[in-house]
């Protein structure tokens, strides 16, 4: 029963809590908040929040079901039907600026870390005698008992989870058998390798771990996605269950194609040539290639897809292989026992969250031309950022390319693996926020615990310096030459000096979420965007580039970092960022206007969900998020 009278809880105590849940209990509840989390921030359904007092939850959200959502908010009353799930909140969310709901106020924005972890379904029968909640949701009844309600039969229980609110959304609002059950699939796969992941949770990294102990001590992975922990292996893989392969250490395996069948980008061969002869060190042998083929490194799993799909591959023995350590992506891997400053991105046929972690033949074309052409004309500051380039790809040549990307690599550039030389350490900044490791202090965040930020004037100063160094990093080539690297905590490596562990800059990576305004690039750099006609990073408008930005970075990055810290509620962590971006963008420009503008209530958000009920991954579907620029804070709220 919940009966403790806090005000609110920090993020340390909401994780505490989060830890008292058996491992299958708390994995259900991830999945469900994120579940609920899109459906209520994408404006699927609409949420109403209520106040209430003697309770460690100080209000709780009533999800409305889609057919309610849709009903004018002074249309009759709302019944049990009606009431899609209850969850209590140690906060107050960010609610609408426009909301007409006279029964409460309308939520704009649910966030996972706004909940506790409990929700209930609300059932048509009395069953109140057998739930354990009596006394919350004796207070949740009081507010039901209120005009616009007809609830006086119902009661609460415990929800059974995300598929049984994705069936009931999904019944009430004509989603097609198929897809219900497809999706409700991928969810039994988030909370299966989520159960798996808090079962054996990896150990708290250390400052003075390398880099790849950082990449691979993901707990719980994208913050708000429904599908964070999802692994579909697509046939013909074997269905791995978890803890049956370790995607984190790997072998590469070697196929050869003939050329004539391949698109291959600048000197693939010669930047492989270092895995190729490693391989043979490990086979006691040469790897002899055919006349007229070339040898392409794979993710060992995908030789399932290359014997399925590309007959003509000749496919080396087992013998022939090299170990990698795979990076947060999976798809993206180190070799140490080949290169030092040199990675690759394979294309695997594993769908993580909602897209299939192969390589397009845009993106194959793409990367390597943007690296050499568009980059190096970029205005950034160089000593602040570095841009982890693509030197060399391969993609199959067949027309179709669904088929094509499935025998794809990219060489880039790596510096985890020099990086003490200069000194610093790299650190993947998803890492920064994750919690959930093994050991006494696993349940606390890395960038509270190993930058020693145990009180608010600590956290306040540590995100100063990092929003403005990030900022100084990221806006320039939005503001000057309308490119938008895809900042999310994924594709940013923080750098830190080995010794102060002061911020000293990032290194960005990946292309495949760039967006880019190819006349704005070109007025600014003499550069012509060379691409493949259709490849999605193309901005019609800067406005677009706009929009991806704030997704990425505001949205994404610096939302779960400033909540994380213990900076939202309170509304300091937003005002920091407001402080920045009002010295750094000129306020006669685009960017300033349309993201801080008093009149921008709301700011086109990425919508996962919307998202994955069409099928779409590489292109965007966007509603009307709040716009978290102007947040100030419960006690504006």
């Amino acid at each position: 029963m919940i009966k403790a009278a806090y005000p609110s809880l920090s993020f340390m105590s909401h994780n505490s809590k989060l830890a008292q849940l058996n491992p299958t209990d708390r994995a259900l509840f991830a999945t469900t908040a994120r579940l609920v989390s899109c459906l209520v921030t994408e404006s699927l359904v609409r949420a109403l929040y209520f106040p209430i007092e003697g309770f460690e939850a100080t209000g709780f959200a009533v999800v409305l079901s889609h057919g309610a959502s849709v009903r004018p908010t002074s249309e009759g009353v709302y019944a049990p039907e009606d009431v899609l799930l209850i969850i209590p909140l140690h906060h107050v969310p960010v609610f609408k600026h426009d909301g007409t709901d006279y029964r409460g106020r309308e939520i704009g924005l649910l966030d996972p870390l706004d909940m506790l972890p409990l929700a209930f379904e609300v059932s048509p029968q009395d069953t109140s005698d057998i739930f354990e909640h009596h006394d919350l949701t004796v207070a949740i009844a009081k507010v039901f008992s209120r005009p616009g309600w007809d609830m006086d039969k119902a009661a609460l229980l415990p929800c059974k989870g995300p598929l049984s609110v994705w069936r009931k959304y999904a019944a009430d609002s004509n989603v097609s058998d198929s897809l219900i059950q497809d999706i409700g699939e991928e969810f039994e796969s988030a909370v299966k390798w989520q159960t798996h992941s808090y079962e054996h949770p990896p150990v708290a990294p250390l400052f003075e771990n390398p880099s790849i102990v950082w990449e691979q001590s993901i707990v719980e992975g994208h913050p708000t996605h429904p599908m964070h922990k999802t692994r579909r292996f697509l046939p013909p893989m074997p269905d791995f269950q978890p803890g049956d392969y370790d995607l984190y250490h790997t072998k590469l395996r070697f196929v050869a194609l003939p050329k004539e069948n391949l698109r291959i980008t600048y000197d693939f061969e010669g930047l492989t040539e270092a895995v190729r002869a490693a391989a043979s060190r490990n086979a006691g042998r040469d790897l002899v290639v055919p006349e007229g083929f070339a040898v392409i490194p794979v993710h060992e799993l995908q030789i399932y897809h290359i014997q399925d799909k590309f007959p003509e591959a000749v496919i080396f023995p087992r013998d022939f292989f090299v170990s990698a350590l795979g990076q947060q992506s999976i798809r993206s891997v180190i070799v140490p026992d080949a290169y030092q400053d040199l990675s690759l991105k394979l294309g695997v046929g594993i769908k993580l969250t909602s897209a299939v972690r192969t390589i397009s033949p845009a993106s194959a074309y793409l990367g390597p031309r943007f690296s050499a052409q568009v980059v190096p004309a970029l205005t950034m500051d160089r000593d602040i950022v570095t841009v982890a380039r693509e030197l060399a790809s391969v993609v199959h040549s067949h027309p179709d390319g669904e088929i094509a990307k499935h025998c794809s690599a990219i060489v880039r550039e790596a510096y985890e693996n020099t990086s003490e030389a200069r000194n610093e350490r790299l650190i993947v900044c998803t890492s920064l926020v994750e919690s959930g490791h093994a050991g006494s202090d696993g349940n606390v965040a890395p960038v509270i615990r190993i930058f020693g930020l145990d009180n608010e004037e600590k956290r306040v100063e540590w995100l100063d310096k990092f929003v403005k160094l990030f900022f100084e990093a990221f806006l320039p080539t939005v503001i000057h030459n309308g490119v938008a690297f895809e900042c999310h905590p994924q594709n940013c490596v923080a750098r830190f000096d080995l010794q102060t562990k002061e911020l000293r800059g990032f290194i960005i990576r990946d292309f495949g979420g760039i967006r880019v305004h190819p006349e704005t690039l070109k007025a600014t750099t003499g550069v012509d965007l060379d691409f493949l006609e259709g490849h999605s990073i193309i901005a019609e408008d800067l406005n677009d580039v706009y929009t991806r930005m704030y997704h990425t970075v505001i949205h994404n990055h610096l939302q779960q970092l400033i909540r994380v810290l213990g900076l939202h509620y309170n509304g300091l962590g937003w005002q920091i960022v407001r402080k920045h971006l009002t010295n750094l963008i000129p306020h006669e420009h685009g960017l300033y206007q349309s993201w801080m503008s008093p009149d921008t209530k709301t700011f086109p958000g990425k919508c996962f969900l919307r998202m994955r009920m069409q099928g779409m991954y590489r292109f965007h579907l966007h509603g009307p998020f709040p716009n978290l620029i102007h947040y100030q804070g419960v006690a504006a709220e």
